[in-house]
């Protein structure tokens, strides 16, 4: 049993932290996949701009 009271601190930190740091991954990884489609998206526009 004491064992388990002396991980507690370390599960408590698994618990709270990975999951944040999961979260600020996706959201820094979805930023960058927009930013790319965006400037595809800017790309496109521009030839059909200039097509006309």
């Amino acid at each position: 049993m004491e064992t388990l009271t002396a991980l507690l601190p370390g599960l408590l930190f698994l618990f709270y932290f990975v999951p944040v740091i999961f979260i600020i991954w996706f959201m820094v990884t979805l930023v960058k996949q927009m930013k790319v489609q965006t400037k595809l998206l800017e790309q496109i526009h521009e030839k059909l701009n200039s097509s006309e």
